[in-house]
């Protein structure tokens, strides 16, 4: 009986290695997803897609991938997310701001129905930009995208920053603030 319980473990051995390397596998997969995020375009992440999104006032936008100002500052909320709720009167004074120093601010709206999302873009005026089909994919939301005027993202900021007012989250993302000089 002795030789038979010592046998046991040996006999699940193998299983427990493998569901072991499988665990790590899957743990180490989940970081980098959550770490290097799915990128901004399908294409690997470091450019704005060439994509057009409807406006509120149902127009079609411009496209995502140049900027008509050196640098441009893209938000992307969701209805559903409570921290983009949180974070809507700092996003809109951040894009009043941003405006007066020269960045063009542009806010998605998505990653829900059409009713939803054209509901909580209202917040953020008619040229906000709606996306129900997550067309413009983002590793989570609220998310702040910066790229220059040819489209190649400079800093990719997930989640609300950790400040109160539009300058310092200015500040925070490097964009002008408006307190320089």
């Amino acid at each position: 009986m002795v030789n038979d319980a010592a046998e046991t473990p040996l006999k699940n051995t193998p299983w427990a290695w493998i569901v072991t390397c499988v665990l790590i596998g899957a743990a180490t997969g989940v970081l980098a997803y959550s770490i290097l995020g799915r990128g901004a375009s399908a294409k690997g992440g470091n450019r704005m897609p060439d994509i057009r999104l409807q406006t509120l006032s149902l127009q079609t936008g411009p496209s995502l991938a140049s900027c008509p100002t050196a640098t441009c500052l893209t938000v992307y909320v969701a209805p559903w997310c409570g921290y983009c709720r949180q974070g809507t009167p700092i996003i809109i004074g951040l894009k009043k701001l941003l405006e007066k120093n020269g960045v063009t601010t542009r806010i998605i709206v998505g990653m829900d129905a059409m009713p939803a999302v054209r509901a909580y873009a209202a917040d953020f005026g008619p040229d906000t930009l709606l996306d129900p089909d997550s067309s413009f994919r983002v590793s989570g939301v609220p998310h702040f995208l910066i790229s220059d005027a040819s489209g190649a993202i400079t800093k990719k900021g997930p989640g609300l920053p950790p400040y109160d007012d539009p300058e310092s989250v200015a500040g925070y993302l490097g964009l002008p603030n408006g307190s320089g000089p």
